[in-house]
C-alpha cells in the first residue's frame, strides 16, 4: 500500500500484503524477527506512557549497524509488539507479543510509528490535521483535541472531495513551496482508539503544494461562521500547535521549519458553530473562501 509517498510491504503478515506498489516511489519493508538486533549500548529508554489507550515506550540505542547519520529504535506497545527502526536498511522489524493482532501493527505502524519515522529522518514533518482537496488543492483542517477536525474532513468526504489526511499530512518543502504528502486511505470520523476506521477509495497519492491550513475554533451555536486570516505569532502558533511530534531534541529544528513555512502558507481561523446542523455553512464558507484566494506562488 502506499502510505505517505512510500510502498509499504507487510511480507509476513497475508491479510495486510498488498501487491499494487509504485516503482517510482521507495519501499519501507515490514519483517518478522524472534528477538532485538545486537545492542552496542542503550542510548535512551523511556518510561511508560499512554497513548492510544495502550502503554507506550520508546527506545535509542547504538548498534554495530548504525553510521555517524542514523540510529537505531524502537517503540514498544506493551505485551502487543515492539516496532524497530533499522536506519542503515530502511526497514521496520518487528517483534510479536501476546496480545498480537494483525489489524494493531496496521493502525501503530501508519498512525505512529511510519509519522515518527519521517519527523526524525527529516524526510517530512508531520502535522496532526485532517486534509482533503477542494478543486484539486490541498487544505488542512487544524483544532485542539475533539474540536471538530474530523468531524468536518469527514463532512468534506461525504460531498465527494479527496482526502489526503484523516490525522497526520506530511509537509515535504521543495525551493518556496510545500507540498502536502497523504498520509494513509483509511478514515475513522469517531475517534475510535486503535482503529484506523474505514477504507477511502477516494484518496490522492499524488503530492501538490499546499494551498493553507484552517484553524477551526469552536463557538456559540448561534453565532455567525467567520473566516479571517491569522497574522504573527498567532499564524505561527497554529503551525507550532499543528505538530504531530514533540521531542524536545527536534525543538530548534521544528521552530525554523515553522517560521519558514509561515511566510509561504496562509492560515484562516474558522468559527465554528457548535452545531451539527450548521455543519454545511462551514463547508460552503471554507469552500468559497478557497476558491476566491489562490495560493500566491
Amino acid at each position: 500500500m502506499i502510505v505517505f509517498n512510500h510502498n509499504v510491504i507487510f511480507e509476513h503478515e497475508p491479510t495486510l500484503y498488498d501487491l499494487i506498489i509504485d516503482d517510482s516511489l521507495p519501499i519501507i519493508y515490514l519483517r518478522e524477527i524472534n528477538s532485538l538486533p545486537f545492542i552496542k549500548e542503550v542510548l535512551m529508554d523511556n518510561p511508560w506512557i499512554e497513548m492510544s489507550l495502550q502503554n507506550i515506550r520508546y527506545h535509542r540505542w547504538e548498534s554495530e549497524e548504525d553510521t555517524d547519520n542514523s540510529f537505531s529504535w524502537a517503540l514498544e506497545v506493551k505485551d502487543m509488539f515492539t516496532l524497530i527502526w533499522n536506519a542503515k536498511k530502511r526497514m521496520i522489524s518487528y517483534i510479536k507479543e501476546k496480545n498480537f493482532t494483525a489489524k494493531s501493527l496496521q493502525f501503530w505502524v501508519y498512525h505512529t510509528f511510519l509519522p515518527l519515522i519521517f519527523e526524525l529522518e527529516k524526510i517530512y514533518r508531520i502535522l496532526h490535521v485532517g486534509a482533503v482537496e477542494i478543486e484539486g488543492m490541498p487544505v488542512a483542517f487544524s483544532a485542539f483535541s475533539f474540536g471538530g477536525k474530523s468531524t468536518l474532513t469527514d463532512y468534506f468526504i461525504q460531498q465527494g472531495h479527496i482526502m489526503l489526511s484523516d490525522d497526520g499530512l506530511g509537509i515535504e518543502k521543495r525551493d518556496t513551496k510545500y507540498y502536502a504528502i497523504a498520509s494513509y486511505p483509511f478514515h475513522r470520523p469517531f475517534r475510535e482508539p486503535g482503529n484506523l476506521g474505514y477504507p477511502v477509495k477516494n484518496f490522492s497519492t499524488e503530492p501538490k503544494p499546499l494551498h493553507a491550513i484552517y484553524l477551526l475554533e469552536k463557538s456559540e451555536p448561534h453565532t455567525d461562521v467567520n473566516i479571517v486570516e491569522l497574522h504573527g505569532i498567532e499564524k505561527f502558533k497554529a503551525f507550532h500547535n499543528s505538530a504531530f511530534v514533540f521531542f524536545d531534541f527536534t525543538k530548534q529544528d521544528r521552530f525554523f521549519f515553522f517560521s519558514e513555512m509561515s511566510k509561504h502558507i496562509p492560515v484562516y481561523k474558522v468559527s465554528v458553530p457548535w452545531d451539527l446542523e450548521r455543519l454545511h455553512e462551514v463547508y460552503t464558507a471554507i469552500v468559497t473562501w478557497t476558491k476566491n484566494n489562490p495560493i500566491k506562488l
